[in-house]
């Protein structure tokens, strides 16, 4: 930090009586003394060395807000460090900003400040010095004379061609690639135009028996039964029994992955509708949802 305010420095020191001089010395770092410019912020560092026994009244600090019409006091912060030997260091980083427009080079004085340091009972008054800022114009007051008054006005700068084909093409890209994303989700979906598909059979009774799931209960498997028994009709177009399985899956070969799970659901449904003992044929709600949704799958990978 201390590298960044080389410009200027000052230095006081006090040498009055030891018992009453509890200040060691002040020192004021500004990061240049030149070259600002209306609008810019002045960074300076007050470096204050007190015996560690003195206390900094806050109360003594200058408060932000406008100095006069030239300029701003930003922000001000204080940080407390030991230095050792008994001594603590004050660091009170300053925030200036100019707002003199200046018509020519000249300095700017920056105003002192009074800070108050309280030890044992007696208060001892430190004084920041003032300094100064050399400030610019930001253009010259009189320019050169010129026989002709329009040499004083610079020409516009010219405007670039620009490429208008490209960027078209890139957003027709865009476009068609938005397009081409949407018709796959309404096809998904069932959105117009694609709402006249075939129905998905098992995709509806899927959803019904994961609601019947929910009871668990012997008249919600029942249910659950006869809702993938519709469905296996309506994908065949008739009525489907366990012995037409085989030409079920020859009609629609996307199913043939789950033919032994068929299978097993027909002698399950027999037991349970028919009362024909089958060891093993007791399909819990949970496995009947599963085939459910694995038709599902495949009739929306067939379409």
């Amino acid at each position: 930090m201390r590298a960044r305010f080389l410009a200027l420095s000052f230095l006081f020191a006090f040498v009055a009586a030891p018992a009453a001089a509890e200040v060691k010395s002040v020192r004021l770092y500004a990061e240049r003394g030149f070259g600002f410019f209306v609008g810019d912020l002045v960074n300076a560092r007050l470096e204050i060395v007190a015996d560690s026994a003195s206390r900094l009244q806050s109360a003594s600090l200058p408060r932000p807000g406008a100095l006069d019409y030239r300029l701003d006091l930003r922000d001000i912060r204080v940080r407390e460090e030991p230095v050792g030997d008994g001594l603590t260091r004050w660091n009170i980083d300053l925030v200036y900003q100019i707002f003199y427009v200046a018509l020519d080079v000249r300095d700017l004085q920056i105003p002192p400040f009074a800070l108050r340091f309280l030890h044992e009972g007696e208060t001892e008054t430190v004084r920041a010095p003032a300094w100064a800022i050399g400030v610019s114009p930001l253009r010259e007051v009189l320019p050169q004379r010129r026989d002709d008054p329009t040499d004083y006005m610079r020409p516009d700068r010219g405007v670039a061609p620009s490429d208008a084909a490209t960027p078209a093409i890139r957003a027709g890209a865009f476009v068609a690639l938005a397009l081409g994303a949407l018709a796959l989700v309404a096809h998904d979906r069932g959105w117009p135009p694609f709402h006249r598909r075939r129905a998905r059979v098992f995709a509806a009774a899927a959803r019904r028996i994961a609601i019947l799931t929910k009871r668990g209960d012997e008249a919600a498997r029942r249910a659950a039964m006869l809702a993938l028994h519709r469905a296996i009709d309506d994908a065949a177009g008739r009525r489907i029994f366990a012995e037409d399985i085989d030409a079920f899956v020859a009609g629609h070969a996307e199913f043939a992955v789950a033919k032994e799970r068929l299978i097993r659901f027909f002698a399950s449904s027999r037991a349970l509708f028919f009362g024909v003992a089958d060891a093993g044929a007791d399909l819990p709600l949970g496995e009947i949802l599963s085939l459910a949704r694995s038709l599902a799958a495949q009739e929306r990978s067939a379409r």
